[in-house]
């Protein structure tokens, strides 16, 4: 689950943003985000990621919420009422007790990317109150997307999943398989002959001894296209029509052109996959 953190002085942009982000889930179906807080109090974002501690002598500790995932929408400036904290004081503060979730900056002045950079705190993007509304609603879902997507990249960058070629063996971090394909045409290199199978990956292209059929039975993340591919859903960056057939364009820049008929088959396989939380 996505937890999404709103904080702006305005209370209009807050809510406009998560009109925004609803609608976003509404529109494209994405059932695994929960808008956790949408204030305009900075003291209150703190409190979701430290809570006050006592020991038995009476010592008051400060220490550490469960960390979730999340994504934060946080304005740089709160003005008066919250003199203490800046949204940059506020992310520095967060960074101490989580360095893994997600934080975008609004603001109305681009030079203030400046003072986040030298405060070392990283940030996932920057938004424009001086968007207009079409734009900043472009902005923040493409954010909003991004940081969904790293969410579930998270969950799999560790896993390692280990191939046979040839005599040795490989192992592919699963985040990185573009997708794995019939090696329909031998070439004359002996890695080639033996390869039943090509694995594409970020780190190049390798020729396995087993089956196709194999990896569909054993790799589950990995979504049956036609007879011939296993595509990783994550590194799909779009797709489209081109006449009868349609377009698989990869994150790699490859493109993969199917059957109408092909593709609607894989787009049901995602489909589920998302409604089980898989995706």
């Amino acid at each position: 689950m996505l937890n999404v953190i709103i904080c702006d002085d305005d209370v209009k942009m807050v809510n406009d943003i998560r009109t925004m982000i609803e609608n976003a889930m509404l529109i494209k179906g994405i059932q695994d985000i929960n808008i956790e807080l949408a204030t305009t109090n900075p003291e209150e974002v703190l409190t979701l990621f430290r809570i006050k501690k006592y020991d038995a002598d009476g010592t008051e500790r400060v220490v550490s919420q469960p960390l979730k995932q999340r994504l934060l929408f946080l304005d740089i400036n709160y003005g008066s009422d919250f003199a203490r904290l800046d949204g940059i004081r506020l992310g520095s503060e967060i960074r101490e007790y989580d360095i893994r979730c997600d934080i975008v900056f609004v603001t109305s002045n681009s030079n203030e990317k400046s003072d986040v950079i030298n405060e070392k705190i990283t940030a996932l993007g920057y938004v424009q109150k001086r968007f207009t509304d079409e734009k900043l609603k472009e902005k923040i879902i493409d954010l909003l997307e991004t940081a969904h997507k790293r969410m579930y990249m998270t969950t799999i960058d560790r896993k390692m999943i280990e191939f046979k070629t040839g005599h040795s063996k490989k192992y592919a971090n699963l985040a990185d398989i573009y997708y794995i394909k019939g090696n329909e045409i031998k070439n004359d290199d002996e890695q080639s002959r033996l390869g039943l199978t090509i694995l594409c990956e970020a780190n190049g292209v390798h020729y396995l001894k087993r089956k196709l059929k194999f990896y569909d039975e054993n790799i589950s993340e990995l979504v049956r296209l036609g007879r011939s591919y296993l595509i990783n859903p994550l590194n799909v960056k779009e797709t489209r029509a081109a006449g009868k057939k349609r377009i698989l364009k990869l994150t790699n820049g490859e493109e993969i052109s199917v059957q109408r008929e092909t593709f609607l088959a894989y787009e049901a396989l995602v489909d589920e996959m998302r409604k089980k939380g898989e995706l």
